[in-house]
């Protein structure tokens, strides 16, 4: 595991920075879509929730396709198989995730009758909100049984999702012109306690990063020589005159997007791994069937062999 690690963590770093420009073009894309249709932003968010499914499935197989490069060989691009995959493989997403909702109201009714929720009273807290009824809600969601049961929900939920990390990166190794025609569920569940080890560990490293940067944001003198912190009134939030400060502001902003697109190519970086070694794990034991069943000799000395055992027995006959 500590290997796989090791291996993931360096595949992300060659993805992110061939990633990056890839991520910077689409949003070139997205703002001058954007500004063409500003006299109707109901329009442009209609074509949005349309179609970021798909851009952000599509934008995963780049990544994935950056992995390939660079952890194994693969064949140029089709940009039409590329569409075609990334909204074939959103629809199945969708249909996954609703699967996944679906089963997590399941749980929660099942919790709900044994005791661990009191359905009524939240609602009936949540729609009045009396401060008592408030207080008893959160009374009651303090409890073990309940701590409990959002762990383990999540735990699944987790792992159901990093069972689809091997499909993804199946399919984005499809769209090839000569590639391998992949289903795509192929790998359900391949990998997928790895990559939930993965991103149990991501996620500390993403949770340490957002209290240096929410620490880093309150304390850094953006605002002229002060910081938010130092901050006292809106009048002292004028705009920056200084090029340090433009430079701060920058850095402000540009860190949580690179650090939203190393999350995603670390989360690549692993699925193209896992993909890799089911793909060979699964082709070599084929090998090894085909081999049983035809009994083929496999090295130049088995064959070496076998002739010379066929002519000391016509020699000897």
């Amino acid at each position: 595991m500590l290997s796989f690690l090791m291996r993931t963590f360096a595949l992300s770093l060659s993805i992110f920075w061939r990633a990056l420009p890839c991520w910077a073009l689409l949003a070139a894309i997205l703002y001058a879509v954007f500004s063409f249709f500003a006299e109707s932003p109901i329009l442009f968010l209609i074509l949005l929730g349309f179609g970021a499914g798909t851009l952000m499935v599509f934008m995963l197989f780049v990544n994935v396709r950056s992995g390939l490069i660079v952890a194994d060989e693969v064949t140029p691009t089709d940009l039409g198989k590329l569409f075609l995959r990334s909204f074939k493989f959103f629809r199945f997403f969708a249909i996954f995730n609703t699967m996944v909702g679906a089963l997590s109201l399941g749980a929660f009714y099942v919790a709900s009758q044994m005791g661990i929720f009191d359905f009524d009273m939240a609602v009936a807290a949540v729609t009045t909100g009396d401060p008592v009824a408030m207080a008893e809600l959160q009374s009651s969601l303090s409890r073990p049984s309940v701590y409990t049961y959002t762990t383990v929900t999540q735990i699944l939920s987790q792992i159901a999702y990093a069972s689809l990390a091997v499909p993804m990166a199946a399919n984005a190794a499809a769209c090839s012109p000569k590639a391998r025609n992949y289903e795509i569920f192929w790998g359900f569940g391949a990998g997928a306690l790895r990559m939930f080890l993965l991103m149990l560990v991501a996620g500390t490293i993403v949770t340490g990063m957002v209290l240096v940067y929410g620490f880093v944001l309150l304390t850094m003198p953006v605002f002229d020589g002060l910081s938010l912190m130092q901050v006292t009134t809106l009048e002292e939030l004028t705009a920056p005159t200084t090029m340090s400060s433009y430079l701060m502001i920058a850095l402000l902003v540009l860190f949580p997007i690179a650090g939203f697109v190393w999350f995603l190519s670390l989360w690549c970086a692993g699925a193209t791994l896992c993909f890799i070694d089911h793909r060979d794990k699964s082709q070599a034991e084929k090998d090894f069937e085909i081999a049983r069943v035809f009994e083929r000799p496999h090295t130049a000395e088995d064959l070496r062999a076998l002739r010379l055992s066929r002519m000391q027995g016509t020699a000897g006959g």
